[in-house]
């Protein structure tokens, strides 16, 4: 179970983007069962892009990928990678520095 070290100042502010991130899970989900590549590939780039300001850069890896995969037709490769989304906030604790 990953222990992501975050900053004691994002204290107030890290439940929203955690409760974000959550429903991100069922954007992704909803968005690939339709075959929505548009979408799963925005919110990658969005989460991609405010993960590490947070301390979350693993997060950040994942969703940069599910873009990437996205813009290069690799689907099955999405499915994945939205499942290692989703596990990956499953598993996460939170330690305040």
């Amino acid at each position: 179970m990953p222990i992501i070290e975050v900053d004691e100042e994002l204290k107030d502010i890290l439940p929203s983007f955690l409760e974000n991130r959550r429903k991100d899970i069922g954007l992704l989900n909803d968005a690939f069962a339709v075959k929505d590549y548009s979408t799963i590939e925005k919110i990658g780039h969005r989460v991609s892009g405010s993960s590490g300001g947070y301390g979350f850069d693993e997060l950040g890896k994942i969703a940069k990928n599910i873009e990437l995969e996205c813009k290069n037709g690799n689907f099955e490769k999405v499915g994945d990678l939205i499942k290692n989304f989703e596990a990956f906030m499953q598993d996460i604790q939170v330690k305040f520095i």
